[in-house]
């Protein structure tokens, strides 16, 4: 299947991997919106996005190993990853195998899971997408750039964008992906455990009827020290967010006194971060954060590919 002609890239970008005898390696970057717009639900009940991201250095990884019985099977370490048939990992290999003619082959999919599911980083699709090139890959697949973002585009919205490179701006229901040049920022990721249900966080945004949307920042000032256009970030699911969950807004204001940065939001939540121009900015904010929130901080950096 062909990409969904709106998906924009010229190349595609492949997850950092490394092959040996037990297998191949592939890590599956998570995901920061820098910037997320979000329009009124449309006719077919999305919302139109317009948002920066930026895939970072934080990673789930997974181990895949062609097998020869059919069996696609996968394991999953760590954090919890649901039900091996509804998640986004073994679908992939499943719709990969189908698009590509392999009825006899399979895989042994070893999940180790380190970004928390429902904390807007994107865990689950971006393994989507280290499974789609892995597997192409191991069962000499065959797929093109294009035919691989069209399977992505069927697993998700936001999957394509893990196919493309280190930044992108996407827009429509997030399947429009088009590269940006992004300052090679740090930041201290915050990932409390708590829920926010992307539907409820939307139906939150629904009810507070904003009219006049806000106008995007031009792409030029994010390739500019991220101390320059940090304070003029927005996330419409912010707020959202925090109302739906006020221990969130406890979290979000506590570290913007302590740390005197923008704290933002990354999609729905729950994940929060500050943005830094460089490690040693993200080291002093680091010093600043409560001892009793540094547990659940992450120091990661933009990635490079």
């Amino acid at each position: 299947m062909e990409a969904n002609s709106q998906f924009v890239a010229s190349d595609l970008c492949l997850p950092t991997r490394s092959a040996g005898p037990d297998g191949l390696w592939v890590h599956a970057p998570a995901k920061v919106n820098l910037n997320l717009l979000v329009g009124p639900p449309r006719g077919d009940g999305f919302h139109p996005l317009d948002s920066y991201v930026a895939k970072i250095s934080f990673y789930d990884r997974l181990k895949l190993r062609a097998r020869s019985d059919g069996k696609i099977r996968l394991n999953c370490t760590g954090l919890d990853c649901g039900p091996s048939v509804d998640n986004l990992a073994s679908r992939a290999a499943e719709l990969l195998r189908a698009s590509a003619g392999l009825a006899g082959v399979g895989a042994d999919i070893l999940l180790e899971k380190y970004i928390p599911p429902g904390g807007g980083l994107g865990g689950g699709s971006s393994d989507a997408a280290a499974v789609l090139t892995g597997l192409n890959e191991l069962w000499n697949a065959g797929q093109t750039a294009g035919e691989l973002a069209g399977l992505a585009a069927e697993l998700g919205s936001d999957v394509p964008l893990f196919l493309a490179g280190a930044a992108s701006r996407m827009t429509g229901r997030g399947e429009i992906i088009e590269p940006v040049e992004v300052w090679p920022f740090w930041l201290v990721l915050i990932l409390p455990p708590l829920a926010c249900p992307t539907g409820e966080v939307y139906r939150q945004f629904d009810a507070a009827n904003r009219s006049e949307p806000l106008e995007q920042l031009a792409p030029a000032l994010l390739a500019e020290p991220v101390s320059h256009w940090r304070p003029l970030l927005v996330n419409d699911l912010a707020k959202p967010a925090m109302r739906l969950v006020p221990e969130l807004a406890k979290i979000h204001d506590t570290l913007a006194v302590a740390t005197d940065l923008p704290v933002h939001v990354s999609g729905s939540g729950s994940s929060l971060m500050l943005l830094c121009d460089d490690q040693a900015q993200c080291s002093q904010a680091m010093d600043k954060i409560p001892s009793e929130i540094q547990p659940l901080c992450q120091v990661a950096r933009l990635n490079q590919w």
